[in-house]
């Protein structure tokens, strides 16, 4: 079924005991997009994808995937998604080579001249033991085990998750070739928002279980700005303008953050009289503590 949505929710719910840990999601992923779904540690990213995928069961609502209920058509989702867990586990007694030989006897769509062609440019050496190899390169491998079939949607949460600075950045450059070779859809979950604002092109943002934003990254990027407001004197620290997400007062200046930017926010602005009024890009990093922090 070729649906305009790869993932789609409604209402869906999960509760462990009293508490709520995903709560009553929409969501809705574009075919075709790098998604990434963002928050804090313990906002419900990982519990979402888990019902997903039908590894944990859904206390109330809907989820499809690839147009496919995630109950019903559970075995079939599996079939034609990747999908990389935090700490991907592998039997790692193994070499890479028997790794691969032992994944793709799961896989009819399996293609070796592609899995070989990643095992190169990965630089994933064959006859290696996997407990052998690095932590980054055991997730370079974990990606490979999920791409190698050519799956519709590749689903990444926390792939780099307790890795050092320069094995991520490695690891996400070889996410973009890929995503930029193959045009597939990519969901990726991640907490390291500085690291995915170059791989991404939409955004959602989880926190304590609620979807708070979702829109395409320039979007997300064109609508949320920092105001700065500066004063004769020190303004105080109730300043109000539409959309506000964060204020801070620094000396005679007022740091307004706001949320759907526009003329109605600078008449706002100007309003309260300022004696100069300077209006600030962010990077997702700042929009997302911005998020977060209203949250």
């Amino acid at each position: 079924m070729n649906t305009p949505y790869v993932i789609e929710t409604n209402g869906l719910t999960k509760r462990f005991g009293r508490k709520m840990v995903v709560d009553h999601l929409k969501l809705q992923v574009p075919r075709g997009s790098v998604f990434a779904f963002l928050g804090r540690n313990g906002a419900g990213k990982t519990t979402t994808i888990r019902m997903l995928l039908d590894l944990l069961d859904r206390t109330s609502g809907i989820s499809k995937v690839l147009g496919l209920d995630s109950v019903k058509g559970a075995r079939e989702i599996r079939r034609r998604i990747g999908y990389v867990a935090q700490n991907e586990e592998m039997y790692d007694w193994m070499t890479v080579k028997e790794m691969l030989w032992f994944c793709k006897g799961f896989y009819p769509g399996w293609d070796d001249s592609y899995a070989a062609e990643m095992q190169a440019k990965l630089e994933l050496p064959g006859d290696q033991k996997i407990r052998a190899l690095s932590r980054g390169k055991q997730a370079q491998l974990a990606l490979l085990l999920a791409m190698a079939y050519r799956p519709e949607l590749l689903i990444l949460d926390e792939p780099t998750a307790g890795l050092d600075v320069v094995v991520r950045r490695e690891f996400l450059e070889g996410v973009i070739e890929l995503i930029q070779e193959e045009g597939r859809t990519i969901f990726f979950s991640s907490h390291l928002v500085h690291e995915v604002e170059r791989v991404a092109d939409w955004v959602g943002i989880m926190e304590a279980g609620k979807l708070i934003y979702c829109a395409p990254l320039e979007q997300l990027k064109s609508e949320t700005r920092r105001m700065v407001l500066s004063f004769p004197s020190a303004p105080a620290n109730t300043l109000k303008l539409p959309g506000l997400l964060h204020s801070e007062v620094v000396g005679k200046q007022a740091l307004l953050t706001v949320r759907g930017f526009g003329d109605k926010t600078l008449a706002a602005a100007h309003a309260l009289n300022p004696s100069h009024i300077e209006v600030e890009d962010l990077n997702l990093e700042d929009i997302f503590v911005a998020f977060a922090g209203k949250a």
